[in-house]
């Protein structure tokens, strides 16, 4: 029987020969290190007063029009599959977030670029505009 002391047992050695050495070459975006440092944000909102603009922040409530997780995420495949049949030109406008297409189809005000990219019916040639009723995409 082996019983272990600080006198027969060194730990160092047991970690070297057993522990997970990563030696790879790491895979995290280097670049962003300087944006994403937590000091650097800090500081930014002390000067200016302001979160960074793509900051989100999690969301919770009630969903009670979908019924479970399943639902929900077919919703979301299908969403994602409906905007992949978008032209890459249009999608990249969105920067490929199918999000930000639908916050700009939701705002009143960008109703003529939606009918020039092709979101919206036509204006009807009596000149009396329509609900602005999404077509099928």
């Amino acid at each position: 029987m082996f019983l272990r002391s600080s006198f027969n047992y060194d730990r160092d050695v047991v970690s070297s020969e057993t522990g997970l050495m990563c030696l790879d070459d790491s895979l995290a975006l280097q670049s962003a290190e300087e944006e994403s440092n937590i000091n650097t944000i800090v500081r930014k909102f002390g000067l200016t007063g302001e979160l960074p603009s793509d900051l989100r922040m999690p969301q919770s409530g009630e969903f009670h029009d979908i019924p479970d997780f399943h639902a929900a995420m077919n919703i979301i495949r299908k969403t994602q599959e409906e905007f992949l049949r978008v032209p890459a030109d249009v999608r990249a406008r969105f920067n490929n977030d199918p999000q930000r297409l639908m916050s700009f189809l939701d705002d009143e005000s960008n109703r003529d670029e939606a009918r020039k990219l092709g979101f919206l019916n036509p204006v009807p040639a009596s000149g009396t505009p329509d609900a602005g009723a999404p077509q099928a995409v």
